[in-house]
């Protein structure tokens, strides 16, 4: 019988940094949309169950990062960085290309930090994540992968890399790119077990991260991004082969 983990000293963070974390977490994950307008002090206090205090200085902290802005007496989350669009053409290929290995730099960069740094309650929560029952709709998919990356990267301690890496995801998901494109399969086919193969990585991602084992979280995190790029790419070349002479480019947009 193998011996009990140890306990983990307790996180010395306040109620403001909770709630602080909590809508940035929200932000980043992409269940607050930018440019939405978030509830008054007084309801997210009852919401929370805090004292206003709590809230107010929570807001102050997201508005010192640049996440939220405050118009009157109201908090709305700051609009991304515009021209977010894919060009047609070469340039769609070439932006998606330089999208995806910004993303590839930064997560990787933010993972590593996140694994070190990440509080007990962050890897847990990670880890119950990974364990939920996998949405075999690829709608919904899209929306628990999105969650479960920007829970490692908001980790990572640093708000200022958290919030580029949010503008990247940002700008893949607005790209809009089709179910087939992103996860490899034919047109109108059944995309359970290509969702099935990504969610098991992420649950090979959330065991390393919860076990603070660095190299086999990298590790894993590179075989998951090498399969969603070698899937687009793979699926990029099947649809320009198959596009007639005389038909115009295709446009996509990327959900990641």
């Amino acid at each position: 019988m193998s011996a009990p983990r140890p306990f983990e000293p307790f996180e010395r963070t306040t109620v403001s940094e909770r709630v602080r974390d909590d809508i940035h977490g929200r932000i980043i994950s992409g269940e607050i949309q930018p440019g939405s307008q978030l509830p008054a002090e007084r309801s997210l206090a009852d919401q929370f169950g805090v004292a206003r205090t709590s809230v107010r200085e929570a807001i102050q902290a997201l508005v010192a990062l640049g996440v939220i802005e405050r118009r009157g007496n109201r908090s709305y989350v700051v609009e991304q960085v515009s021209g977010s669009e894919l060009p047609a053409a070469d340039g769609g290929k070439k932006s998606m290309r330089s999208l995806l290995e910004a993303r590839r730099v930064l997560e990787l960069c933010l993972f590593e930090l996140a694994a070190s740094r990440a509080t007990a309650r962050e890897r847990n929560d990670v880890s119950d994540l990974a364990r939920q029952p996998t949405p075999m709709s690829f709608e919904e998919f899209n929306l628990v992968d999105r969650q479960f990356h920007a829970s490692i990267a908001g980790a990572c301690a640093n708000p200022v890399l958290v919030e580029v890496y949010g503008r990247v995801l940002d700008t893949l998901v607005q790209a809009d790119l089709s179910a087939e494109l992103i996860l490899g399969i034919d047109e109108g086919a059944d995309p359970s077990e290509a969702i099935t193969l990504a969610a098991n990585q992420h649950r090979i991602i959330a065991e390393a991260f919860l076990a603070r084992d660095v190299p086999a979280m990298l590790e894993a995190v590179e075989e998951h991004l090498g399969h969603v790029e070698g899937r687009m790419s793979l699926m990029s070349r099947m649809s320009r082969r198959q596009q007639p002479l005389d038909s115009p480019p295709p446009q996509h947009s990327v959900g990641l």
